[in-house]
């Protein structure tokens, strides 16, 4: 059995990245260039429940079904340090990224775009949209 274990511990360590490696490849995690990213964030009404706050993120999901979306994520505000420069105001944010100019725009008129916010519009009462062409 101590066999077994000596013989297994190089392998793991063989697997283990040196911090440099590390390092390395976080800086090489690039999105190509002309990708749109579209930051989209949203201010709830004051009054709505815990289960109308849940029945909202409904409406990132059905926004996942569209074809040119290439990643969704959403969140709530970091709990990051309290500086002149953090705007942590918002309830949510949506992060979507498309290919380029072109997906971005049969998102931004696609019948199910258009008929979640229809259904979904009523939660929020502020929305602050962010797109940004990444260049390098």
């Amino acid at each position: 059995m101590k066999r077994r274990n000596f013989l297994l511990a190089p392998m793991v360590l063989m697997t283990v990245p040196t911090l440099a490696q590390a390092n390395e490849t976080q800086s090489d995690q690039k999105i190509p260039s002309n990708t749109i990213v579209h930051v989209v964030n949203f201010w709830l009404k004051k009054d709505i429940s815990e289960k109308d706050k849940k029945d909202f993120v409904g409406f990132f999901e059905e926004l996942r079904k569209i074809e040119t979306i290439q990643s969704l994520n959403y969140g709530i505000p970091a709990q990051t340090n309290d500086r002149p420069v953090v705007d942590n105001s918002f309830d949510y944010t949506l992060i979507v990224t498309f290919k380029d100019l072109k997906d971005i725009g049969v998102y931004e008129t696609h019948p199910i775009h258009l008929k979640a916010i229809e259904k979904y519009q009523h939660f929020w009462t502020k929305v602050m949209v962010k797109d940004t062409a990444i260049i390098k």
